[in-house]
């Protein structure tokens, strides 16, 4: 190899080894000369032992909620809501302007009146796994949608049965 084009690698090479060092510093020793018959003592532990075991932040009440919106038919979209407070329905226009007209579905109040104009209830609002149960057009013969809400993250769902 002609000099000018080790010069370059050789940097490459010294610059990896620097990363690798701050990345992991328990590889870091220096390197035992063929001269010396001892290798020096390591005052690093194994990295085993440097390393706890991951632990998984305390989950919130904002980290706990899960949300999505899916479109119930006739330009309405509901956003369902899945949270420490149980599942929660808001129901939003085309361009995404709440309907107040529909109100709010929850734990308390998980259907809507008759008088709304649409049928609309929650399934199993005190179970793991809600389900919004919807008939928004197509008379008494059309068929009901059916949608889950979503999960929320899996440390909260421990954190919830504990």
């Amino acid at each position: 190899m002609r000099m000018y084009a080790r010069v370059p690698i050789g940097a490459a090479l010294a610059g990896v080894a620097l990363a690798g060092a701050l990345l992991d510093p328990a590889t870091a020793r220096p390197p035992v000369s063929a001269a010396s018959s001892v290798a020096p003592a390591s005052s690093v532990a194994p990295a085993s032992t440097l390393r706890p075991a991951p632990v998984s932040p305390a989950p919130s009440a904002t980290t706990c909620t899960a949300s999505r919106e899916v479109s119930i038919g006739a330009g309405v979209t509901a956003r369902l809501v899945f949270g420490p407070s149980g599942p929660e329905v808001t129901f939003e226009d085309g361009p995404g302007h709440p309907i107040p007209s529909l109100g709010r579905l929850d734990r308390s109040h998980p259907a809507l009146p008759a008088s709304a104009g649409i049928s609309a209830e929650i399934l199993t609002p005190y179970g793991p796994a809600p389900r919004l149960r919807t008939k928004v057009e197509g008379g008494a013969q059309a068929p009901y949608q059916v949608q889950d809400f979503p999960r929320p993250a899996e440390n909260c769902r421990k954190a919830a049965a504990r």
